[in-house]
């Protein structure tokens, strides 16, 4: 099995000029909050995600 050797400092250099769309970054946070919370409670996190989300678009807009 190989593995990367790469130290998570020179990881995450690696992905500072990748390019995301504003829905791309929206799917991701929408997925990372979902994960976190569907822990603790699955039957209302899925509803509370997108709550939330909508607000936050509501409030901040879109990034492009």
């Amino acid at each position: 099995m190989v593995r990367d050797t790469k130290t998570p400092h020179e990881l995450i250099e690696c992905t500072r000029d990748t390019a995301t769309s504003s829905e791309e970054r929206r799917a991701r946070r929408r997925s990372f909050v979902f994960d976190h919370n569907a822990i603790a409670n699955p039957d209302i996190a899925r509803d509370i995600v997108v709550r939330v989300d909508a607000d936050f678009e509501r409030i901040f807009g879109s990034d492009d």
